[in-house]
């Protein structure tokens, strides 16, 4: 809460509300790169299950990227990072104050994984101490502590295989089912006339395969 200067001198009182302010501005700084770390290290993880789980189907998304959308405007790539960094944003947590982003904690992702946490920790004093904490001077500091960067992760994320297509899936045979139900005659014809078009496009599909034969 701010506190109204006590002298009545002119330049006093300026210096004092002008110092008010610049104080203000540090502290809500500080305070912006704290929650950014924090909203960092809360989210890494849920994205992560998501993402590895294919949570994301559950609420009616083909893919990773379109859930993140959906749910508050995230590209898959940017969910990506953010899950990329989480170890080492969790490392670099009890050290630093700072904001941290992705692009410049990039050099430390492979050095965390591969040598840990202390690792990262001690790549980041070193650069700290340097004064260039971006990007090329977190590589400079792990170069200089020994360790190997590799900007691209050995083990990155490997998007899940197709799910295998089912004709329930391809057909929506539970709206047919209902239909049936409720109009049993027209369910029916509509079955006949699926069941000709369905013969038509295997033929069409067998001429197709190697030496013409359906498999």
């Amino acid at each position: 809460m701010f506190v109204a200067p006590r002298t009545a001198d002119p330049v006093g009182r300026l210096s004092y509300c002008e110092g008010a302010i610049l104080d203000a501005d540090r502290q809500t700084e500080l305070a912006t790169e704290r929650i950014t770390q924090q909203y960092l290290l809360w989210v890494g993880e849920p994205y992560r299950i998501v993402r590895d789980e294919e949570l994301f189907r559950l609420a009616g998304h083909d893919t990773f990227d379109a859930w993140g959308r959906a749910l508050n405007g995230y590209s898959g790539d940017y969910m990506n990072k953010v899950i990329r960094i989480g170890p080492v944003v969790r490392a670099l947590a009890q050290v630093t104050r700072r904001q941290l982003k992705e692009r410049p904690l990039r050099p430390l992702v492979s050095v965390q994984r591969d040598h840990g946490d202390d690792a990262a920790r001690e790549c980041w004093k070193t650069a700290e101490a340097a004064g260039d904490l971006t990007e090329r001077g977190l590589r400079d500091a792990a170069v200089k502590c020994g360790y190997k960067v590799n900007l691209e992760p050995t083990t990155g994320h490997i998007a899940p295989a197709p799910r295998p297509l089912e004709p329930a899936g391809v057909l929506n045979l539970d709206k047919l089912k209902r239909l049936a139900a409720a109009e049993p005659a027209r369910a029916l014809a509509l079955c006949r006339e699926l069941r000709a078009e369905l013969d038509v496009l295997e033929q069409e599909l067998a001429q197709q395969q190697p030496n013409g034969a359906a498999s």
